[in-house]
């Protein structure tokens, strides 16, 4: 069990913008973003200019050499598995070394506040995930349905469990995507107050950074620089919440970039 995160949204205006600065630690510079919140309950965020576009341009070319085909977790007994049809992007892990990984992963830590506990919870390893001409990944969760061993403490004989407490998704590219395409989608998720047609700020040619969906929910555009941030898990229990069920909508051309980072709460 854990609390959500230590974040300041007066309860009058929960749908304004916030401006948070990311404290400047060794070699990672101050950096300023805003935040609006879009769900209470699933708690989901929406995080304007959380990484820069030199940070974005880091970040793509310290996992561009390392990218395969993505797999999906909790296939076959909870292993993971590639080469399915519902998911047919490319991604690799971040090396955890590389300075703007480290710097971007200590920006999410700071935005977590108490969700994650100090010395025994942790940033987990970030992921770099691309989406070309037609590929997609379909509706899915990004926590467990059974918390997991890491392979590290299994070898160590540890039987420590944990899951995925939330997700923080950055883009950090959308060259050529096609208006209507490549969105991510929450079929589950609504707004706070009425209709979200009206809530997401546009982008100066009339579409909205997120919208209601024709099918239900909520989809959040692909614009570079920006993040999603939602809560995985129930914090009374830990258990996984199937209203943050997402897909990664297939892009009708270009390429779509992102960050996948997935703090982990251990049990």
């Amino acid at each position: 069990p854990f609390l959500y995160p230590l974040l300041l949204f007066p309860s009058t205006t929960p749908l304004n913008n916030h401006s948070n600065t990311s404290p400047p630690t060794a070699a990672c510079p101050a950096h300023n973003y805003t935040t609006q919140l879009v769900s209470l309950d699933p708690l989901v965020i929406y995080i304007r200019s959380f990484v820069s576009a030199a940070e974005s341009a880091a970040l793509i070319a310290a996992g561009e050499p390392l990218l395969q085909p993505s797999p999906i977790t909790g296939i076959g007994e909870g292993q993971d598995s590639t080469g399915t049809s519902a998911r047919t992007s490319s991604s690799a892990p971040l090396p955890p070394s590389a300075d703007v990984v480290r710097c971007v992963l200590a920006r999410g830590a700071a935005f977590l506040g108490t969700l994650l506990a100090d010395g025994r919870d942790d940033m987990g390893t970030a992921q770099l995930v691309r989406y070309t001409a037609g590929q997609k990944y379909d509706v899915h969760a990004d926590w467990f349905a059974r918390p997991r061993v890491l392979a590290e403490d299994a070898a160590a004989g540890r039987r420590r469990m944990y899951n995925r407490a939330a997700t923080l998704f950055v883009v950090l590219q959308a060259d050529g995507v096609p208006a209507g395409s490549g969105e991510t989608w929450f079929p589950r998720v609504r707004p706070i107050h009425g209709h979200a047609s009206s809530l997401g700020a546009g982008d100066g040619d009339g579409r909205r950074e997120w919208y209601e969906h024709a099918s239900g929910g909520l989809a959040f555009r692909p614009v570079p620089g920006n993040a999603a941030f939602w809560v995985n898990l129930f914090p009374h229990n830990g258990s996984g919440d199937a209203r943050t069920v997402h897909a990664g909508l297939p892009i009708a051309g270009g390429v779509k970039t992102a960050m996948n980072i997935w703090p982990r709460t251990f049990f």
